[in-house]
């Protein structure tokens, strides 16, 4: 009955919604179409019966589902020609939705249209009131409110938590005469420049005048932090220097000013200037502490001026000036993610000067860092330069500095894995004898316990553990992928989730369910980081399933990275697609090449997306240079292929892309002793990777790999690698081992 009396005070539009879970799928809606057909349509995104109906039975759509008009809003909303009356009544009948997250991204949408245009608010603000208690956001009823000219109305109404809450809250205020211009002024510099922070400015400015709200310099912060978020660095180093110049103090008291006028200095070509001044800064904020004992008002404001002074003074190579200026911000570090940027720097200033100076202080700062994951590109860093010098001794300290004795490990177990397999390998060539490794790691010594600890440590790279593998004479994965696949099936993947959760994942599986895949992944990429790995899962699956490769890998690729993660043949087949199969496969066969080594160079180059360009000009799904796929395409032509320059390369066609590509790779794989160095070769260059191997005769390939300053090209052949032998094992019936055995593989003896 309480339900009851409730629905009565509904309109006509929610009870069109609730009369969903009366109406067959054969019922006719209003839209001259039954509901099975409309569904039909809209799952496909064909929404031409909607553009052919009346803007005002936009509210049939929620027949289909309550939730259906939001995903139909946003193609409509893409559609160029399509009236703006119906997008928007889509978007209303949205708010009806049992689910929060769409009524909140169906707000948001709306919020969009009305500052567009304001006059659309009391149509908006009608529609929400008349929805159950409780349902409707605040923010969108603030910002109804607001537009409709009831100040009073949207300050209660906004709770102040979001931005657009805090927005509307403020100006709000503003407009009926209270002073919150200091917390304007917050909040406008406040974390990343967003759309809500520029429109504020704006609407503030219309309302009042900015120079009413703000003094001058105030005025001309804000626009220096807008400039600055622009990336207009010259523009807001000259905007910033007027504030300096009347009121520098405004910086002290504004930690997030320092951050944007240091990376003004750093990337505007004034370091020497900024450098000076913050130096100049940092010691009067000193004497404010001496004096005032100011110590925690002072903290941020000064991490940020020694690190940015840092950052100016190792943009110029002053390596050791850099190294103290963070060694000072470390003291002032607000956060645990500061403190490990300040270590960071401080090593990598150190190895820049040199690996003795960069492992003494690995002594003292590894077990202080806090996620070690952050420090496996220095240690990459690290290992490259001490290889390339044959330094095999400084590789074994560094190895017992990060994995001690007594087994505490202060690195990642993929960083742990690369410096045992190079261990094991240079302890296997002669280049150290056992004993002495024994000395230094707390381990026997020998090869095979270096290979060992590589092959189990499961969160190590495919490239190390299936090498460490085949040294050993072991496999990576006992069992066929047939078999790991079925197992799999027999277990429940998806647990039950909490009320929230599953509202949040059903959210985004419905840009699948109703035509709008299209526009699922930013909605993801928001979410991500509250998601399950059975949620991120089952999320990537819809992605693949409709031909988003990429965002299906890197969503795959983040939740395998978690603490608590187990690999799944489930996984290795979404983080390891097969898109584009036939045609990979019939220029791999034809160019007597691996299928899995094609496809793990398509993999790593492109992630399968056919239409991308690289910032260097690389395009397609191999990544062909034009000059390349000109010459190749000729040769192509001239051996009796098809002729791809006769109506001109279109290196963007898969087909195409993919001969090229192959092509391209098998010819170095004929001018090369290995797979290994033709891929090298694929993406540094040919001659340079020869030079390269030229300057390093004696080395085997995997041990010259380690020694290539080129990071782009070292951790490449590495990528590819592993990717061959993941693809290997899971559609080629292949040991994984034995694939990245053949990559290395002498071709010429």
């Amino acid at each position: 009955m309480k339900n009851r009396l409730r629905h009565n005070f509904l309109p006509l539009l929610l009870v069109s919604t609730l009369f969903f879970y009366s109406c067959t799928s054969e019922t006719k809606l209003a839209l001259d179409i039954t509901m099975r057909e409309a569904e039909k349509r809209l799952e496909k995104g064909d929404i031409t019966f909607i553009l052919e109906a009346e803007p005002e039975k936009m509210q049939e759509i929620a027949n289909i589902h309550p939730s259906a008009p939001f995903y139909a809003g946003l193609l409509m909303k893409a559609e160029e020609a399509a009236p703006k009356a119906r997008t928007i009544n889509l978007f209303t009948a949205a708010l009806f939705s049992p689910s929060t997250r769409v009524q909140e991204a169906a707000s948001y949408e709306l919020l969009a249209f009305m500052r567009d245009d304001p006059g659309l608010a009391a149509g908006v603000l009608e529609a929400a009131g008349n929805r159950e208690p409780g349902a409707d956001p605040s923010t969108l009823k603030a910002a109804a409110l607001y537009f409709t000219g009831d100040p009073i109305g949207a300050r209660n109404a906004a709770s102040g938590g979001q931005p657009w809450d805090r927005a509307f809250y403020l100006l709000s205020t503003l407009t009926l005469g209270g002073d919150v211009s200091q917390e304007l002024f917050q909040f406008l510099l406040d974390g990343t420049v967003a759309d809500v922070h520029t429109w504020t400015y704006r609407e503030a400015s219309k309302w009042k005048g900015a120079a009413v709200i703000f003094n001058e310099t105030e005025r001309w912060s804000i626009e220096g932090h807008f400039e600055t978020a622009r990336r207009a660095y010259g523009d807001a180093l000259r905007t910033f220097r007027k504030v300096i110049a009347q009121n520098h103090t405004l910086f002290f008291k504004n930690p997030a000013l320092i951050a944007d006028l240091g990376r003004c200095f750093q990337y505007a070509g004034a370091g020497a200037e900024g450098v000076k001044l913050f130096n100049d800064w940092d010691n009067t904020m000193r004497e404010w502490v001496r004096t005032k004992k100011e110590w925690e008002e002072t903290a941020h404001a000064r991490y940020n001026l020694l690190f940015f002074a840092g950052r100016m003074e190792r943009q110029a190579s002053r390596w050791s000036e850099a190294a103290d200026y963070f060694t000072r911000s470390l003291v002032f570090a607000p956060d645990a993610e500061q403190e490990d940027a300040c270590i960071w720097y401080i090593l990598d200033a150190a190895r820049k000067q040199s690996p003795e100076k960069a492992i003494s202080l690995l002594h003292i700062y590894a077990s202080q860092w806090n996620d070690a994951s952050y420090f496996s590109d220095i240690l990459g860093e690290l290992c490259q330069s001490v290889a390339a010098t044959h330094s095999w001794t400084k590789l074994l300290e560094i190895f017992s500095c990060i994995r001690s004795v007594n087994g505490t490990q202060y690195a990642d177990g993929a960083t742990i894995a690369q410096y045992a397999y190079i261990i094991g390998r240079i302890i296997s060539e002669g280049y150290m004898p056992a004993a002495k490794a024994a000395t230094y790691t707390g381990l026997d010594g020998s090869a095979s316990s270096f290979f060992r600890l590589a092959y189990e440590e499961r969160t190590a790279s495919f490239y190390y553990r299936t090498l460490s593998a085949s040294r050993l004479g072991q496999h990576v994965f006992t069992e066929q992928p047939e078999k790991l696949m079925a197992a799999e099936k027999k277990k429940k993947t998806r647990k039950k989730d909490e009320a929230g959760q599953a509202g949040h994942l059903d959210f985004l599986l419905g840009f699948f369910k109703y035509g709008a895949a299209r526009y699922a992944f930013p909605y993801i990429q928001q979410s991500e980081q509250a998601l399950t790995i059975d949620e991120s899962r089952i999320l990537a699956q819809a992605l693949a399933g409709d031909g988003q490769y990429y965002e299906s890998i890197r969503l795959t690729g983040l939740y395998m990275r978690t603490e608590d993660y187990s690999l799944t043949l489930s996984d290795m087949l979404l983080y390891y697609p097969r898109p584009f199969c036939a045609i990979i496969e019939k220029y791999a066969r034809q160019a007597n090449i691996s299928e899995a080594a094609l496809f793990g160079l398509i993999h790593t180059e492109s992630a399968f997306r056919a239409s991308v360009v690289s910032s260097a000009g690389a395009e397609g799904l191999a990544q062909i240079m034009d000059f390349t796929g000109v010459e190749m395409a000729e040769r192509i032509r001239r051996e009796g292929g098809p002729d791809y320059l006769k109506s001109g390369l279109n290196l963007k066609d898969p087909e195409v892309n993919v001969h090229i590509g192959s092509y391209y790779l098998a010819r170095l794989i004929e001018r090369t002793d290995t797979v290994l160095l033709a891929l090298l070769g694929y993406n540094g260059g040919p001659n340079r990777v020869r030079r390269l191997r030229t300057a390093e005769p004696l080395l085997p390939d995997d041990l010259f790999l380690e020694t290539i300053s080129i990071t782009e090209t070292r951790e490449y052949g590495k990528r590819v690698a592993a990717a061959a032998a993941a693809y290997g094992y899971v559609y080629y019936n292949m040991k994984m081992e034995d694939v990245s055995a053949d990559i290395l593989k002498k071709r010429r003896l």
